[in-house]
């Protein structure tokens, strides 16, 4: 590192203040928010009703009137302190879905899924409006998408499958997005509202719905008029799009998407072409040069693109750098200590991250296209044969790299050597040693990756690196593991050791990772970048390995321990990780960094690693995110928050720690991190490191954050008085429904943010199905024909001596029905009768207490309406 001149603003100190004040806030809001999902989830007994409800509408209530407190109170503050407002509005709207999923798991009315998210999307929307705020928009958009795919998923793709209409919903999820996405480019000019994330985003999905449906349609020949449409709609999309990002806001990484659904959909018309022309296997080859040609094509005309768009750096005097390793940060207060500390030189930069992504597409299927026709042409017909062809593409790919070759024959270079390491990996499949085949795969890999000069062959190659490693330390971990071949070896395994084996693989693929950003942005010479493309690699790996990987919490580790004392280790090495790569990053700047700031950091990192034992995820992802700031690394920083959204959704499903345990360490974590928030802003004003000087005057309230505070409480009570209107009326008819007991059919699979459940198939559905079919006008018409064409409606019962509910027709509405008969609402629902709701939710881990349940009991008012309140035996007693 070198010390360059002092600045008035924007020192190396405040940088990393305002980092961490940001990463605190916002990790905070998202660990609280998932802890309040897994708490709802849990469906802890030991509370009631009224306590769960009080808590949740207590704790969203909190933050949103903090929300309001602080848009006041901070009104003219920048930087991390400006964000608090948006930070708890945001943490509000998760609380506001949990608040809908603990109604939904309460009072079991059946209610489409799709409500749920739709009532989340409407009360959510005021906070929107109010904060102003690009997470609080994205949280909206996210809800929105995901309310509109299960409404189609429940309804909509039935139509299209009578009608024919097979590009409908992409149709309509490209409308949506493509709605949003013109508001947000509305707002961005008038408002200058956050162009980084959100258009990109909306983009992409409406992009991605577009091109999915152009390709797995019958695009252009044997065109359909549904077909016809989708195209149409695709071909102006694009072109709109393209017009837009080009010449009135450039944004190039929305034209790098715009272009690899170019080359999807021409690989698509092109191949039908060609294998209507019947070339056989060959149609793979000019194919495959098609792909690699646009790839190249593509990728030169972006680069022209950037060089356009650059324009020189501004004068030390003319505005604050305020950067740390390149990162831009808030200017630092008057007074702030200025040592700028500048990263080393380097040479001239690779090509941009989204023209590596564009090339890296087209060279994965250029060599899926190449295996391809080497498997339907029969030229390797054997292991053996595999073997050898392999061997020699990976040399005749690697010697075009290192050859004067232009860009065309470097994408082919690198399709062949790509394809030659998956041919070598198949030829030694059926080794029988494990460790031999894996070391070979491992010295290939290596080899490719020194000897090939192409930044997506290296990472590709990196990609065989971490699973050989992989498979070595899985050996290393469990010797008596034996499997037939490699494949099994790989992809076969018990998911309950999943803590001893694929956590500490995870583990040590993060460090190595870790490791190699270090080197690579440390040393400007090419042997250290050239690690860049291994370290990409490994972490993507890392990510995938978390996934199956199971956390432990601090109590099991003597247990892990005594079983696996190397695992035990390596868990806790993960756990330590994120306190390794702050001391690794700071370090290096201790002339500029108060010693509070050097040593609190990864103090504070140790005390809350045993936060995320169980959640080993959160703490690579917090990794990520010191090494991307301190490395200057912007697109590792942009990774570690969208690896731990995943995570976070990831982390839900994964059974090896119960959700009442995940949402108290995850609620613990979050905790503290507000604590680690307050005192970054506490600790130097205590010792003195930063004066504030005299405190400024606040201005007068503006009326537009009047009105902006008046948008969060109004928004705060709208959602109160649903939400306790909702259960006023749920309570209302359990108090003087009629009771009625229905036949069911249960199994146990698990919900989206609800829990543990029951899917519920009661035996009047069927009932319902057969009346429905015997009283359609064509008696031709199958079951899932009538259940299309027909609407909802009501099923009329009739109760035996023992309660239970007998079906004796059914019509479109209440009446009329005589003294005794029980009107009850079904819907049609996914080719299937719904009666009350398709689900019982339960406390975690009390399967086996419901698996003998044989009948449900519900409260029945007057108008058909019903709630499922219990599950009874086969001897109609309560579970």
């Amino acid at each position: 590192m070198q010390v360059g001149t002092e600045r008035q603003a924007g020192s190396e100190l405040h940088a990393w203040r305002q980092f961490l004040a940001r990463s605190t806030l916002w990790l905070g809001v998202l660990l609280l928010g998932s802890a309040a999902i897994c708490w709802v989830a849990a469906n802890w007994q030991d509370m009631s009703k009224v306590q769960r409800f009080a808590g949740a509408q207590t704790l969203l209530a909190v933050c949103a009137l903090a929300a309001a407190w602080a848009g006041l109170r901070l009104r003219t503050a920048a930087g991390a302190r400006g964000a608090i407002p948006g930070a708890l509005l945001a943490l509000a709207g998760i609380l506001l879905g949990a608040l809908l999923a603990l109604l939904g798991q309460t009072y079991q009315t059946g209610a489409d899924t799709w409500e749920l998210f739709a009532w989340w999307a409407v009360l959510l929307l005021p906070w929107a409006l109010a904060a102003a705020s690009q997470v609080v928009w994205l949280l909206w958009a996210l809800v929105v998408n995901v309310a509109m795919a299960l409404w189609l998923g429940e309804r909509v793709f039935s139509w299209w499958g009578i009608l024919g209409a097979t590009h409908l919903p992409a149709l309509i999820m490209a409308g949506l997005n493509l709605a949003m996405l013109a508001g947000w480019e509305l707002a961005a000019r008038r408002w200058r509202a956050s162009t980084l994330v959100g258009p990109r985003l909306l983009a992409a999905l409406a992009i991605g719905a577009l091109v999915m449906s152009t390709m797995y349609t019958d695009l252009f020949i044997g065109r359909s008029y549904g077909s016809t449409t989708g195209s149409i709609a695709w071909l102006a999309v694009t072109l709109g799009l393209g017009f837009y990002y080009q010449k009135v806001r450039r944004d190039l990484v929305i034209l790098a998407m715009l272009a690899a659904g170019v080359i999807c959909v021409s690989l698509r018309v092109v191949g039908e072409w060609l294998l209507r022309l019947e070339p056989g296997a060959w149609a793979a080859l000019p194919l495959a040069a098609l792909l690699m040609a646009e790839a190249v094509w593509a990728a030169r005309w972006l680069r022209g693109l950037a060089a356009e768009g650059k324009t020189a750096a501004p004068a030390a005097d003319a505005e604050p750098a305020s950067a740390s390793a390149g990162n831009p940060v808030d200017p630092a207060p008057a007074g702030e200590p200025v040592a700028q500390v500048t990263p080393p030189a380097t040479p001239a930069a690779d090509a941009p991250w989204y023209v590596q992504c564009l090339l890296g597409l087209s060279a994965w299927l250029a060599t899926l296209l190449l295996l391809l026709f080497i498997g339907l042409s029969q030229i390797v017909n054997t292991q053996e044969g595999a073997l050898v062809a392999g061997l020699v593409l990976c040399a005749a790919g690697v010697a075009v790299l290192r050859s004067e070759a232009g860009p065309f024959w470097r994408q082919c270079g690198t399709a062949m050597a790509f394809a030659g390491e998956l041919l070598v990996i198949f030829g030694i499949s059926d080794s029988t040693s494990f460790t031999n085949a894996c070391l070979f795969v491992l010295a290939l890999a290596v080899a490719v990756y020194v000897l090939g000069t192409d930044l997506i062959l290296r990472f590709l190659s990196g990609l065989l690196i971490a699973g050989a490693a992989a498979g070595l330390i899985w050996r290393g971990l469990s010797p008596a593991l034996v499997d037939e071949n490699l494949f099994d070896a790989l992809w076969r395994f018990d998911s309950a050791r999943a803590a001893f084996l694929w956590l500490p693989i995870a583990v040590t693929g993060a460090w190595g990772a870790a490791v190699a950003f270090s080197l690579s942005r440390r040393d400007a010479s090419p042997r250290a970048r050239a690690l860049a493309p291994l370290a990409w690699a490994f972490l993507l790996s890392v990510q995938c390995m978390v996934w199956l990987a199971g956390g432990i919490s601090a109590q099991q580790l003597p247990a892990m321990w005594a079983v696996n004392p190397r695992s035990a280790v390596l868990v806790v090495a993960g756990a330590l990780l994120p306190a390794a790569a702050a001391l690794s990053v700071l370090w290096p700047r201790r002339r500029v960094l108060t010693a509070g700031l050097l040593w609190g950091v990864p103090l504070a990192l140790l005390i809350l690693a045993l936060f995320w034992l169980p959640s080993p995820g959160v703490g690579f992802a917090l990794a990520w995110l010191l090494l991307g700031f301190g490395l200057g690394l912007r697109s590792l920083t942009v990774f570690g928050v969208g690896s731990l959204l995943v995570y976070l959704g990831v982390y839900y499903y994964q059974l090896e720690v119960p959700l009442l345990q995940k949402a108290v360490w995850l609620g613990g974590g979050a905790l503290l991190l507000f604590f680690l928030r307050v005192m970054v802003w506490l600790v130097p004003r205590l010792m003195r490191t930063r004066e504030d000087g005299p405190r400024a005057i606040l201005p007068p309230v503006s009326a537009a954050l009047r009105w902006r505070t008046v948008g969060v409480l109004g928004g705060l009570a709208l959602v109160l008085a649903v939400a306790n209107g909702s259960i006023w009326q749920r309570e209302q008819l359990l108090g003087s429904g009629r009771v009625v007991i229905l036949e069911l059919a249960p199994v146990d699979p698990r919900s989206l943010m609800q829990g543990d459940y029951m899917a519920l198939t009661f035996a009047a559905g069927r009932e319902v199905t057969r009346l429905r079919k015997d009283g359609s006008r064509d008696p031709a018409l199958t079951q899932d024909e009538v259940l299309n064409y027909e609407p909802d409606g009501y099923l009329v019962l009739a109760q035996d001596e023992r309660g239970v509910g007998k079906v004796l027709r059914i019509q479109p509405g209440t009446q009329p029905r005589a003294d005794g008969e029980v009107p009850l609402r079904y819907r049609v629902r996914d080719n299937g009768v719904r009666i009350v709701t398709n689900a019982y939710f339960f406390p975690e881990g009390q399967a086996k207490r419901y698996e003998v349940a044989r009948f449900g009991e519900l409260r029945v008012g007057e108008n058909g309406e019903a709630l499922l309140v219990r599950m009874l035996g086969a001897d109609l007693q309560p579970l």
